[in-house]
Parts: structure tokens; C-alpha cells; sequence
């Protein structure tokens, strides 16, 4: 059963603009550097650490607690709510009681790691979910009505709101009821955790910062897979014609199909001059997420896209985006085509993950995000 332990939680004053701007310099590490040169990378990296050093010296965080505590978590954005509990895992138990459903690049999660071992600090936790349970939910509810919380108002218009968990009865409560889940599935933060796991051990564990959302309280979005001409092009009107031996091709707008949920294996075929639904000719398996589908029957045996990962005629991008912006990119004179996938539900992903097997990279959007920094453990500060 997986485990979860109270933090000294660090919360920001304020979280105006200075904040942000400070934690996205202190971020750029973050992005790898490859084939950079080696002394820019290490500039880079300590001006990070400058950075950081000027967050702690500036007071962004308010002093660490007395005793440890777990955090609740309100997010309301564009008309949804998402609820959780922030708190520590041990990242050890990544694979056995905490399922993956992506494969986690090593050079990533080792980048991520040396920026950790460098500031001594997470603030971006992973998103854990796990199907709905009764007693955790209830044991919950008790946090929302308290007034001690920190409000945050964030750029895009989200409300963020924050409840230190202090009493020591409800924070006993709310461990024993995560004990008994049988399993946490990771939504979002593969990389994280890879790092994670490459820490050393303090007091018995990995120390994994984490959110905790119940898969009622997430909302996914698809995935676009955009195919690019610039790197060895492959011939779109040629691969229409495959594409009649799998599916019906039938004409729509896009502007009829972009809101719309598509049915279980279908799929959205868009070109700057035509859209198409692609209906499948034969019955889906609805045990296949239609990401894993779509590779294996199509951006594989068709478009000669065998890594997804690597391949640099292959690009994605986030459904989560106004129909303009998603013109934008289809207008781009890189852009072939593109392909978007029905959105997994979280039941599928956790099915996947139950099972041992991994999806397709950039298989799952979840929102709202947590934002970096709102909640920080500095375990050495």
C-alpha cells in the first residue's frame, strides 16, 4: 500500500509577478542542453542557483512550520474545481505501489535530478490520482470550510487555495486512508519521480513531493500529433489513400469537430485544406487506449514513425487550446497534417498502468496544473 508522510511545507507571501519571474530563471535548467557548450550550460546553471539563493535572501517563503503537516489543494479554472492533498512520498515505491504509464528518459530525470541536488528544494510536486474512495473523500471534506488558507490569484485567472493540515488526528486520518488505496497511478511528472528516485534516502524514504487528485477531480485533454515536412516529408495524399483500408473518411469542418468528443477509435484528420473524422471500418478494442491504436496502426505502419520519442518528423501539442491558436500551428509551413486522438480517460490510463504497459509519449493533458512553486519542500533549508 502506498505510503505518505507530512512535509515542512513552504508557502510563498505573495505570488505576484517577481515571484514568477524569479522561479521561471530558476527553472531554465530544467530544459536539457544538448550538444550546448558545456561551460554555457554551467552558466546557466549558476545563474539558477543565483537566482534561488535571491528567492531564499528576499523571504518568498514564509519560515518553515514547527511541527510537519500535509497541505489540501483547491484549484478553480475555466469553470472547474480540482481538490487534493499535498504531502510526501517515498519515490522508491515508483513501479510498485506508484504506476507509471510512460516511460521515463533517463538523461531527463538525471537533469531534473542534479537541479534538485543543487538547490536542495522541490516546488513542482507529481500529480498522483487513484480511483475515487469513499473514506478519503470524506476524510477531505472536513478541510474545504476552514479559514486558515492562502489565496492565490494566478496570470491566467486561476484561484488557487491552500489549507495547512495541522491537527494531528486528521493528518493520522488522512494517511491511513491513502494507506488503504491499493494504488496511485502518476498523472502528470514522469521525469520527476525518475529523479526522485535517484535521491538519497532521508528518514527512511526517497522524499517525492505530491499531489494527490482523485480521478473524479481530472480533466484530460488530448494530444495532437502533428506530422512536419521539413525533415525527410512524407506525401500526405498518398497516406490519405492508406488510411481507406482502416477507416471512413468523412468530410467535416473544423470548426464542427474541435469542441466535440470523439467516439471510441475515431479520430480527427486535419490538413490546411480539408478535415476528415476518421471512422474505423472495424470494431475497436476498448481495452487499447486510441493513443496506443493510433501508433501502433498508424503513425507506425503508415507514416514510418517507429520511435514517437525520437522521430523529428513528429511533433505534439496540447488539445487545451483556443480553435485560433490550433489554426496557428496548422498553418505553419512545417505542418503537414495532423492527427488528434480521443482523449484517454483517467480509468483507461490506470488500466494500462495496472497491467505493466506504457502508453505512447505525450498521451495525457491533465488540468489545471498545480503551479511551480505554490508549495515548497526544501528538506536541507
Amino acid at each position: 500500500m502506498p505510503a505518505f508522510f507530512p512535509f515542512e511545507a513552504r508557502f510563498p507571501k505573495n505570488f505576484g509577478e517577481a515571484c514568477e519571474t524569479l522561479i521561471q530563471r530558476v527553472q531554465s535548467p530544467l530544459n536539457p542542453h544538448k550538444g550546448s557548450d558545456p561551460l554555457t550550460a554551467e552558466a546557466v546553471t549558476q545563474e539558477a542557483l543565483q537566482a534561488f539563493q535571491q528567492m531564499l535572501a528576499e523571504g518568498i517563503w514564509a519560515h518553515k512550520p514547527e511541527q510537519p503537516l500535509l497541505v489540501g489543494y483547491q484549484c478553480q479554472f475555466r469553470g472547474h474545481t480540482q481538490r487534493g492533498i499535498i504531502g510526501l512520498c517515498d519515490a522508491t515505491e515508483v513501479g510498485t505501489t506508484i504506476l507509471p504509464h510512460e516511460n521515463i528518459r533517463l538523461d531527463r530525470a538525471l537533469d531534473i535530478q542534479r537541479w534538485q541536488n543543487m538547490l536542495h528544494c522541490q516546488w513542482t510536486p507529481v500529480y498522483l490520482s487513484y480511483r475515487s474512495n469513499a473514506d478519503l473523500s470524506h476524510a477531505l471534506t472536513n478541510i474545504w470550510s476552514q479559514t486558515n488558507n492562502h489565496q492565490y490569484v494566478m496570470k491566467d485567472g486561476a484561484r488557487i487555495d491552500l489549507w495547512p493540515i495541522q491537527n494531528p488526528a486528521l493528518i493520522q486520518n488522512l494517511l491511513q486512508c491513502v494507506q488503504k488505496l491499493p494504488s496511485l497511478y502518476i498523472a502528470d511528472g514522469h521525469h520527476r519521480a525518475g529523479a526522485c528516485q535517484k535521491l538519497d534516502i532521508q528518514d527512511g524514504i526517497r522524499p517525492m513531493l505530491s499531489v494527490l487528485v482523485s480521478d473524479r477531480d481530472l480533466k484530460v485533454y488530448p494530444f495532437y500529433r502533428r506530422i512536419l515536412n521539413d525533415q525527410s516529408p512524407l506525401p500526405f495524399w498518398d497516406i490519405l489513400d492508406q488510411l481507406k483500408s482502416l477507416f471512413r473518411l468523412k468530410p467535416c469542418s473544423l470548426e464542427q469537430m474541435f469542441y466535440q468528443y470523439l467516439p471510441a477509435g475515431h479520430f480527427l484528420l486535419v490538413h490546411r485544406e480539408a478535415c476528415w473524422i476518421l471512422q474505423p471500418l472495424n470494431p475497436v478494442d476498448l481495452q487499447i487506449p486510441d493513443v496506443q491504436w493510433l501508433q501502433e496502426q498508424v503513425l507506425g505502419p503508415i507514416c514510418g514513425i517507429r520511435d514517437p520519442g525520437t522521430d523529428a518528423r513528429l511533433d505534439f501539442g496540447s488539445m487545451n487550446i483556443p480553435l485560433d491558436a490550433f489554426r496557428s500551428v496548422l498553418c505553419q509551413a512545417q505542418t503537414e497534417f495532423i492527427l488528434v486522438p480521443r482523449a484517454p480517460s483517467p480509468e483507461e490510463v490506470f488500466r494500462t498502468a495496472d497491467r505493466g504497459e506504457i502508453m505512447p509519449p505525450k498521451s495525457t493533458s491533465f488540468e489545471p496544473k498545480i503551479p511551480s512553486g505554490l508549495v515548497a519542500y526544501l528538506p536541507n533549508n
